[in-house]
């Protein structure tokens, strides 16, 4: 009986082993999504990063200008944000074309478009204003054409600190950034 036994078993090994030749068939279609896993494990703290020298900043998303230029600003303001604020170094940076251009100076825009921009800023009270105003524009034109920013940056930069980073290169978008601990 085990002989007749081992006998079938050696046949259907046979055939198993033939029936796996032949062309690969074609791919099924993906089967239903499952359901999430289980959140991991919380991680170890990270280590604390270095002292981004202090700098405060007002980042605007995309704005369009009004009479060619934009106004941005920050309400309420704590004592030691205008203090502060007061001693500082204020570099500004405008996005156009996927590009960070420092301020003052020329803005690229598509189509060959490009205007010379300068800016003031105000501090009245516990409010910072930053005014970017148009001096000049490639339009032959009279008044300064509106514009779309993909984004404005207005880094305060203490004295103090901007005096023991001489190296930087402040017009450098990168640079700045790096040596602020700031970022996008």
């Amino acid at each position: 009986m085990i002989k007749k036994l081992m006998f079938i078993a050696w046949i259907g090994l046979i055939g198993v082993g033939f029936g796996c030749d032949g062309p690969q068939g074609e791919v099924g279609p993906a089967g239903p999504k499952g359901d999430p896993g289980a959140a991991g494990e919380k991680g170890e703290p990270g280590e604390a990063g270095a002292d981004g020298m202090g700098a405060k900043e007002i980042l605007t998303g995309a704005v369009t200008t009004t009479k060619g230029g934009y106004t941005l600003g920050k309400a309420n303001l704590t004592a030691a944000d205008t203090a502060m604020i007061n001693k500082s170094a204020i570099v500004v940076f405008i996005k156009s074309q996927g590009f960070w251009w420092a301020q003052p100076g020329v803005v690229r825009f598509a189509d060959n478009k490009s205007t010379n921009y300068h800016f003031v800023t105000l501090l009245r009270g516990n409010t910072i204003f930053v005014d970017i105003r148009p001096l000049s524009w490639s339009e032959d034109q009279e008044a300064a054409p509106e514009r779309q920013f993909e984004a404005i940056r207005a880094v305060f930069i203490p004295a103090d600190k901007l005096r023991q980073s001489a190296e930087v290169d402040w017009t450098n978008y990168k640079q700045a950034m790096a040596a602020l601990g700031l970022k996008e």
